[in-house]
């Protein structure tokens, strides 16, 4: 689930807080009827985060509305990082046939989390952001913009190779590409835009995470692995070959920088 600000949060918490429950409860409870909660621990652990985080607000909207302002960015940033962990579960089952690549995919993966969250608390320090979309705004933006570069970096590694992909897989990646993607032009948008264009966002990203719940409940009603990759495929040998190669480079980066530094 998204941030949002003072007089949309209402709106968009709604959408997702009542609209949301019903799928997400149903991908939970089929998870454990199907075994499928071992399987894809991350992904439905982001999940347990959105419908326990409704839950929460919820109790807490009815109970003390301003204390709900005060609450409902430090529950969102915690879903907003564990969605995260739905790109780690696509890179280890879409990489499992090849080791090498999996682990480094994984390390890139961890390190632009750590890289954009960091970034993302300094950046609105230095620039102030716009008034209308507020430092959580920028934050969400640049954690936005990290996931969609490496959801649109496995899908290029994907297509190249021609790795086939279950059921399971092309609904996750379908489902949360759609969301991340609504949420970044929404955010880019909210950011330079009109007040019509905030509200039409702030109705937008929600209703794209409901829709990316029913795409998960049907793609995942079932357990279904992904195929056996064909053998043709080299990227573990491209991979080998590009290590190689990057150990080439720094050692002959390394030998020049040490004769510059004896002369």
């Amino acid at each position: 689930m998204g941030a949002a600000s003072e007089d949309g949060v209402v709106v968009e918490f709604l959408a997702i807080g009542t609209v949301g429950l019903l799928p997400a409860f149903l991908i939970l409870l089929q998870a454990l009827r199907t075994r499928n909660l071992a399987r894809y621990g991350y992904f439905h652990c982001y999940v347990a985060s959105a419908v326990f985080g409704s839950v929460i607000l919820i109790l807490i909207r009815i109970a003390d509305p301003l204390l709900f302002q005060k609450c409902y960015w430090p529950i969102q940033f915690i879903t907003l990082i564990l969605g995260y962990g739905i790109i780690l579960e696509i890179l280890r089952h879409v990489f499992s046939p090849y080791p090498g690549v999996e682990r480094f995919a994984r390390l890139l993966g961890l390190a632009t989390l750590a890289a954009t969250c960091c970034f993302a608390l300094v950046y609105p320090l230095i620039v102030p952001p716009p008034s209308h979309v507020g430092p959580y705004g920028e934050i969400e933006r640049g954690v936005r913009a990290a996931q969609t570069i490496l959801l649109i970096c496995v899908l290029g590694v994907i297509s190249h190779y021609e790795i086939p992909l279950g059921r399971n897989m092309r609904g996750m990646i379908l489902g949360y590409g759609l969301y991340v993607a609504t949420s970044l032009v929404g955010l880019a948008l909210a950011a330079h835009a009109g007040t019509w264009l905030i509200t039409v966002w702030r109705y937008a990203q929600p209703i794209s995470f409901d829709i990316s719940l029913l795409i998960w409940l049907v793609a995942l009603w079932s357990y279904a692995p992904n195929p056996v990759p064909n053998a043709d495929t080299h990227l573990e040998q491209d991979y080998d070959a590009l290590v190689v190669r990057t150990k080439v480079v720094i050692g002959v980066l390394r030998s020049h920088l040490f004769k510059a530094v004896r002369s």
